[in-house]
């Protein structure tokens, strides 16, 4: 009686996550809600159909395709190329020399420097494999972008209307400094449409830096796992550009896209939500919180200055 209890429970709070939040059509509703659930009640509902939750995050990004068109994305790509190149560089520099400084896991560095630097837990979870890290490694790192990747959802866009953020400067300010693509496009989604967009195409063009990384990488290791692949999403999401430039859409159907990619959105975010457990976050030691918030620290705000400048 009583795990029927509780499993009602979880579904209700899993249930007004997602309504919550595609009424609100506000992504960090789901987030928190669907976190709350999973912290409170302990039992995450929907884990049998949790690969749903990347689903819909690359769904809803390839939709947003067709409505930014193909020269769009090559306009803003070369106009913020340079950017991604020095933040992610000097991301992962700085990461490493304040492990260093503070002692920390080697591995567990690794995670937490390639997912500030490029793309959260997608890095995360690809790099994983190749430095064969422990399973604990992982979970603290996942952990602690998930915690940074709320923070931002929950305080960027108040910061960007203080200092009268224009939406492409905002955008390619948390495409930057936001750990998790969907993180990135759910917090620029609040702030607007056209913020939404550059916000997704210059955190695609950051998350190719993961090719690399993830080769050297595994030459560092001598790992069989280091593969050179393109996410198979980010094509699609160039090809739906490519199309939306040269086939006649119209607005009514353009708009049907965007609020479809803001429903998928909120259900991503609150599939994730649901993810991160007690014990994930009873895992996390200091050392690992003053690299991950540290590093976070002094990138985030660095990305808004190299944003402003270039």
């Amino acid at each position: 009686m009583a795990i029927t209890t509780q499993n009602s429970f979880a579904w209700l709070g899993a249930g007004l996550a997602l309504l919550v939040g595609v009424y609100f059509r506000n992504p960090a509703y789901a987030l928190l809600l669907g976190m709350a659930t999973r912290l409170l009640i302990g039992v995450n509902p929907l884990h049998r159909v949790a690969s749903w939750g990347k689903l819909s995050l690359q769904t809803a990004i390839v939709l947003l395709g067709f409505t930014l068109g193909f020269d769009r994305l090559v306009q803003v790509s070369a106009d913020y190329g340079v950017v991604v190149a020095v933040f992610v560089l000097g991301t992962l520099a700085l990461g490493f020399a304040m492990a260093k400084i503070l002692s920390s896991e080697t591995k567990e560095a690794t995670l937490l420097s390639g997912g500030t630097a490029i793309c959260g837990g997608t890095a995360i979870a690809t790099l994983a494999p190749i430095i064969q890290a422990k399973p604990q490694h992982v979970g603290v790192a996942m952990a602690l972008v998930f915690l940074f990747n709320a923070l931002a959802l929950l305080t960027f866009p108040y910061i960007g209307y203080a200092l009268d953020l224009s939406q492409q400067d905002f955008g390619a300010w948390v495409a930057l400094a936001i750990h998790d693509t969907s993180s990135v496009v759910a917090t620029a989604t609040i702030y607007g449409d056209e913020a939404a967009m550059v916000a997704t195409t210059v955190k695609l063009g950051r998350t190719l830096w993961l090719i690399p990384l993830a080769f050297v990488v595994g030459l560092i290791y001598r790992s069989s796992e280091a593969q050179l692949r393109v996410p198979g999403f980010i094509l699609l999401f160039i090809l739906a550009a490519v199309l939306g430039s040269f086939i006649p859409i119209s607005d009514v159907v353009l708009e049907g896209f965007s609020i479809i990619s803001k429903t998928l959105l909120v259900v991503a975010l609150g599939m994730i939500g649901l993810e991160i457990d007690r014990a994930t976050l009873g895992q996390i030691s200091w050392r690992s919180v003053a690299l991950g918030m540290g590093l976070w620290i002094l990138v985030a705000p660095a990305a808004l200055l190299l944003v402003l400048w270039f």
